[in-house]
């Protein structure tokens, strides 16, 4: 395994890497509207907006990392299939650049950074590698 960095597709790196933190965002964002809208059937008017600020809060930081991990790894995987060198490389730096940016919205968010994000945003840069890996697999096999 070489790393060159010759080969890198810096802003396509750096758009996925911002597009893994968007997404889980946005797919926060529909599992809470589902949420509302669960709550508005139930009522039958409009929901209780603080039962839908707590739901969102209680779920956010335990499904926000697993979901930055996911999408780390699903992205890299599509960008390794697209990229005729260096798709490794790029993994790792998506999962890394995804990871640290996860950090900063973890301190934006809460105020401080815990040891468990750290724990993540090495999983997110992990996740990546493993993704660049196997998108690289993926692309030989389908040019044999």
């Amino acid at each position: 395994m070489t790393f060159s960095f010759a080969h890198v597709r810096w802003l396509r790196v750096l758009a996925v890497a911002i597009s893994v933190i968007a997404l889980s965002f946005v797919v926060l964002l529909i599992i809470t509207t589902g949420y509302a809208f669960i709550l508005a059937y139930q009522v039958r008017g409009a929901p209780d907006q603080s039962a839908i600020g707590r739901f969102a809060a209680q779920i956010s930081p335990g499904l926000m990392p697993w979901l930055e991990c996911m999408l780390a790894l699903i992205l890299s995987f599509r960008v390794g299939r697209k990229s005729d060198e260096s798709s490794t490389t790029q993994g790792i730096l998506i999962g890394t650049l995804a990871g640290i940016l996860g950090l900063a919205v973890a301190l934006f968010f809460r105020g401080h950074i815990s040891s468990s994000s750290l724990l993540f945003s090495i999983g997110v840069a992990a996740a990546g590698c493993i993704g660049g890996l196997f998108g690289k697999s993926g692309r030989q096999r389908n040019e044999n």
